[in-house]
């Protein structure tokens, strides 16, 4: 096998090997969204945009003020976590992030099959490698592929040469 398709090989390895674990780590800790890397700093301390957060499904009945969850919010692609500082009469949850002055509007109202989980452990940094591809590389994926090109050309025609 040449190196350019044993590379190749290691990549959907790689893939494949990532992709088996995050479903097994949602089956074991019963949530759909097992991982999650912070996007934000609206949890400042507890936690920084870049970490990377590890969450377990619970039934919504055991969760509790001041319990941080993880939830999706219709018309939003990245998931909210925040921590919970009320429960509603109806059992929805009202969250806010410990960083923020008050509660945006979407927080006043949190019902209990949009959230994913709660948090129980925080890995410092690690998400920085998914927020650079999603902020910085898919954006400018182009002038990437630009780059490459030129430095590709540059290099062989130098071996041309």
């Amino acid at each position: 096998m040449d190196s350019n398709t044993e590379t190749f090989v290691y990549i959907v390895l790689g893939v494949v090997l990532a992709f088996m674990i995050n479903q097994g780590m949602a089956y074991g800790l019963t949530t759909d969204m097992p991982v999650v890397a912070v996007e934000s700093n609206s949890m400042i301390p507890v936690f920084y945009k870049g970490d990377i957060l590890v969450l377990k499904g619970v039934p919504t009945e055991q969760l509790d003020v001041g319990d941080i969850v993880v939830y999706s919010v219709e018309g939003r692609s990245v998931p909210i976590v925040h921590r919970i500082v009320k429960i509603n009469p109806d059992d929805s949850f009202q969250t806010k992030g410990d960083a923020n002055n008050g509660q945006l509007n979407f927080e006043y109202y949190v019902s209990p099959q949009s959230i994913h989980g709660k948090v129980v452990l925080i890995i410092p940094y690690l998400g920085w490698v998914k927020i650079g591809v999603t902020e910085y590389v898919l954006p400018n994926i182009i002038y990437l592929l630009v780059l490459c090109i030129i430095i590709a050309a540059v290099y062989y025609g130098r071996r041309l040469i």
